[in-house]
């Protein structure tokens, strides 16, 4: 059985993580959390292929604090991110991109442009050599 690549969904809400989890499972292995405590708790137990980070995460961090923390650990700091967020403007994006993030997508997201996407950013991370 071929190795399906891990994909960590940090997202509030839970009908994006249900959305998201529907269409990624098809292809990824998918696992979501909703607050910084799970986040922690699920990167360390779990090692992940890629991120999908929403910014705003109503706790005492947001997605962008978590993609620089992320981009700062060496278990992770290659791995891809991508920030999903329904606040699309200039500010959003470069703070986005600073952090660390590889992309920037607004919601909502089409779920089969958004495995495409994927696709590809895994193929070409997992050919470089770490």
């Amino acid at each position: 059985m071929e190795k399906r690549n891990k994909v960590l969904v940090v997202d509030d809400e839970e009908l994006a993580q249900d959305f998201l989890k529907y269409f990624l499972s098809k292809k990824f292995d998918v696992h979501t959390c909703g607050s910084v405590n799970s986040f922690y708790n699920i990167i360390n137990a779990v090692d992940f292929d890629l991120f999908l980070m929403d910014i705003s995460l109503k706790d005492r961090k947001d997605g962008i604090d978590l993609t620089r923390e992320l981009k700062n650990m060496d278990k992770y700091k290659d791995t891809p991110i991508f920030i999903l967020s329904a606040f699309n403007t200039t500010k959003e994006r470069t703070s986005s991109i600073e952090a660390g993030a590889d992309q920037f997508l607004a919601k909502p997201v089409d779920g089969k442009s958004l495995i495409k996407l994927i696709d590809s950013v895994l193929e070409n991370h997992l050919q470089v050599p770490n």
